[in-house]
């Protein structure tokens, strides 16, 4: 073969390498972009799902990712690796597509990158922010509170230059704080335009809470390294009141920490109700024994709490003796025998007061600056702790309780419910069940329309409950449909209690939006339990068979169910 014809071979087949490399180069990006894609409608379904299903349908979850973030902050062993694990986390709340978290140098007035969670992982703590530019940390420190921002790059809370840095389109941004200062700042954010739902905010501030508490722990323990003794003691507390869920175990914890670690002739934990001005004491240390102390008007009687709960600040006399300090401060005396020392300091929560703990001795002199920071740190993760207790416990409320009426729902009915029925059965105890059905229910909403008709239903469970015992169990099965569980009531028993519930309802007043007045009736079926019945259910349906029985002689009146509709399945 000549050599021009074997040249030109070669370039023919190197022309031909040369192609089929572009190709799978750009088959390979049109993979990437196809994965990309796919990741993104994933993460976009699965926040479209946490925002249409109902709230508690994912509780369980977000639950065990907020435990996860607590036992994450307990395992790290230092700020940085801190702050990169949270970072990570954070972001799965919502299915974000990353989370940037800052501190606030509040002295130089100037915003350090600490870690992120996306594209930005490795770069991000590294970056140099444009000097004397807006971020969006400095707006969240000056607002003090969460920040929705829906388009990045026309947004006032941070300077174009600053929103060029992040890949985000859409972002939310919560303030971390401690002790009422804002030290830092939480970004999540979506790479494409998000609209951010209510259950997302709320997931995302009440995560953010969980970090604030964690990363001002750890910066606090890196910062002071204070005396060894003192560390393990608020490592111990942290544990202790992290863990709880229930209000009670924390406010026990506190008390059992506190005591450890400081020493005390008195010490209390004061809880305040801001709408009433009430001080009550869960906790009340004296001579060695937790004793009853009655709750304390401070709208009536001012004491020093009450200048704690108004400046928002610690309080701290050396000793109150000491006549030209006292005569600025009022002074309740709760004890027998007056303190000499005294520590008070706020528990607060987003700049509002919830609380005072105090730690308070008979011997003057007996604190210095120290124990007060003690304190101060002590009442920062006691007060997240209490207020993250008060959430799970009004979450865990709403979760059984129906929002209308007030009474509970249908599945804490089908929860609670056969326990009562199988404790009846065990015992050979009676147990009765009410049926209610508010009579024309559709047509007066159809009239005088649906706000009109939730008033009419709340009056109606409030009426019904009114005429129950505190024993029996009141539920909304759905509607205008509502249930009563009675135990130890026969059909003799339980048809008087119908007959009250029915004439109460039907003396209820209400009023139409022009001020007409306005009434309702109900239909009741009564059934009981008998052998033949197998489960709630059973009883439910006789009950039930006995309302519609009511509805067919013409309503408003209570029916007493057969033997053959009380015979089961």
């Amino acid at each position: 073969m000549p050599p021009s014809v074997a040249r030109s071979g070669v370039l023919r087949y190197s022309g031909y390498m040369d192609i089929v490399k572009a190709a799978l180069l750009a088959l390979n990006g049109l993979l990437a972009c196809w994965l990309l894609l796919s990741m993104r409608r994933a993460r976009q379904e699965r926040v479209r799902r946490l925002a249409v299903e109902p709230a508690d349908s994912d509780d369980a979850g977000f639950i065990d990712l907020l435990n996860d973030i607590t036992a994450t902050a307990l395992r790290a062993p230092d700020l940085g690796t801190l702050v990169q694990n949270l970072a990570d986390r954070m972001a799965l709340l919502i299915g974000a597509d990353g989370c940037y978290i800052t501190f606030w140098d509040g002295e130089r007035r100037l915003t350090k990158p600490m870690a992120a969670y996306g594209p930005l992982k490795d770069s991000y703590p590294k970056t140099t922010l444009p000097a004397g530019r807006r971020t969006f940390t400095q707006s969240l420190v000056e607002v003090g509170r969460t920040i929705v921002i829906p388009d990045t790059a026309a947004s006032s809370y941070l300077s174009k230059d600053v929103a060029s840095i992040f890949p985000a389109k859409s972002m939310i941004g919560l303030p971390m704080e401690s002790d009422g200062q804002v030290f830092g700042a939480i970004m999540i954010g979506f790479d494409a335009p998000h609209e951010f739902s209510q259950v997302e905010i709320a997931r995302c501030e009440r995560g953010a809470r969980h970090v604030s508490f964690a990363v001002a722990k750890l910066r606090l323990l890196e910062e002071e390294k204070r005396r060894s003794g003192e560390l393990a003691a608020l490592n111990r507390i942290g544990l202790a009141i992290g863990a709880g869920l229930n209000s009670d175990e924390v406010i026990h914890s506190i008390f059992v920490q506190c005591r450890q670690i400081i020493d005390i002739d008195i010490f209390y934990l004061a809880l305040y109700d801001d709408a009433t001005k009430i001080m009550s004491f869960p906790v009340f240390f004296d001579e060695g024994a937790l004793i009853p102390v009655n709750s304390v008007d401070l709208g009536s009687s001012r004491g020093l709490a009450s200048v704690i709960i108004e400046t928002k600040r610690s309080l701290f006399i050396a000793d109150t003796e000491d006549q030209a300090v006292m005569a600025d401060y009022p002074m309740i005396v709760l004890s027998d025998v007056p303190p000499r020392s005294f520590i008070g300091v706020p528990l607060l929560v987003r700049d509002k007061v919830i609380g005072v703990l105090s730690a308070q001795s008979r011997r003057p002199n007996a604190y210095v600056q120290r124990h007060v920071r003690l304190l101060e740190t002590i009442a920062a993760q006691s007060a997240v702790a209490l207020e993250n207790a008060r959430l799970y416990e009004e979450v865990k409320r709403l979760s059984t309780m129906d929002a209308l009426t007030g009474i509970y729902n249908f599945r804490s009915l089908f929860e609670l419910g056969p326990r009562e029925f199988a404790k009846a059965r065990r015992t050979g105890r009676p147990l009765a069940a009410l049926f209610l059905d508010v009579d024309h229910f559709r047509n007066f909403n159809a009239r005088f329309g649906h706000a009109v008709g939730n008033v009419v239903l709340a009056g109606v469970a409030e009426a019904a409950r009114g005429k129950l015992r505190d024993i029996d169990f009141f539920a909304r099965y759905g509607g205008e449909e509502f249930v009563a569980l009675l135990p130890e009531a026969g059909m003799d028993d339980a048809a008087a209690a119908a007959e009250r519930v029915r004439a109460a309802v039907e003396a209820a007043a209400f009023s139409s939006h022009d001020g007409a007045s306005l009434s309702v009736t109900v239909s009741v079926g009564v059934a009981i339990l008998i052998p033949d019945m197998r489960d709630l259910e059973d009883l439910l349906d006789a009950a039930n068979a006995a309302e519609r029985k009511a509805k067919d002689l013409g309503r408003n009146r209570v029916v007493r169910a057969d033997s053959e509709s009380m015979g089961g399945r």
